[in-house]
């Protein structure tokens, strides 16, 4: 499946009266990883939300689909369950292969997928693990499955090694080198500086607004639009 690119054009976001982002324009073109880095508050989850359609926002924001338009695959920097309901790995996989209802009765192609998805991301023999014996790391590790079952072409991460340890962003490297090899478009907030050089192909630097923008050796190097910041050495 071939991987969109996406155009905003004047892009802004106020909320409660606080302006969030002003005037954000760029084209970020497939199959490429972009990553948004800036200084803590400067807006960069706030614009990876706009765009994935969660926040109303002024301005214009376009999906070029080569073909049919299918769900990006999102993963949050915090996962969000509850911990309380009993609820297994099996389960809420079920869920979001069944289109998020846990009482859709799965078919057997879908319940096929599961032990694949969990042994892709390292959880293999923890279906049966309710979510609330999870670490941080499986959770988030179980979220980079429930993504994969959607098999989208457009991938948005916000800081994605969250809560991994060495081997979990270990796992996260190797991941993501299949995600770039597959040439989906990947928009990422990440704020691991070496990590950034070693994997962007577009940096966007993000401070209530667009700043700057291009190759890792254009940023690190300032010779972008204008002068990187000193927080990026």
């Amino acid at each position: 499946m071939t991987a969109p690119s996406i155009k905003l054009q004047n892009v802004s976001l106020n909320m409660a009266g606080n302006q969030i982002l002003d005037d954000v324009t760029c084209t970020l073109e497939a199959g490429r990883l972009h990553v948004l880095i800036g200084p803590n508050g400067a807006g960069k989850t706030s614009l990876l939300k706009t765009m994935l359609g969660l926040f109303p926002h002024q301005g214009n924001i376009g999906r070029a689909w080569p073909g049919k338009p299918v769900p990006a695959a999102y993963i949050p920097q915090q996962p969000r369950f509850d911990t309380v309901l009993p609820v297994t790995v099996r389960d809420y996989l079920i869920g979001c292969l069944s289109n998020r209802s846990l009482i859709f009765k799965p078919t057997k192609q879908q319940l096929k997928m599961i032990a694949p998805l969990l042994e892709t991301v390292g959880l293999a023999g923890k279906e049966h693990l309710q979510l609330g014996k999870l670490s941080g790391g499986e959770r988030q590790r179980l979220m980079f499955a429930q993504a994969l079952s959607l098999n989208s072409p457009l991938w948005f991460l916000d800081e994605p090694t969250t809560g991994l340890d060495t081997q979990g962003i270990e796992f996260f490297t190797d991941f993501l080198a299949r995600l770039k090899e597959e040439q989906k478009t990947l928009i990422m907030v990440h704020h691991d500086m070496e990590f950034v050089k070693s994997w962007a192909d577009n940096i966007l630097i993000i401070d209530g607004g667009l700043k700057s923008a291009g190759t890792p050796d254009e940023v690190f190097s300032g010779r972008t639009r204008q002068e990187a910041p000193v927080w990026t050495h």
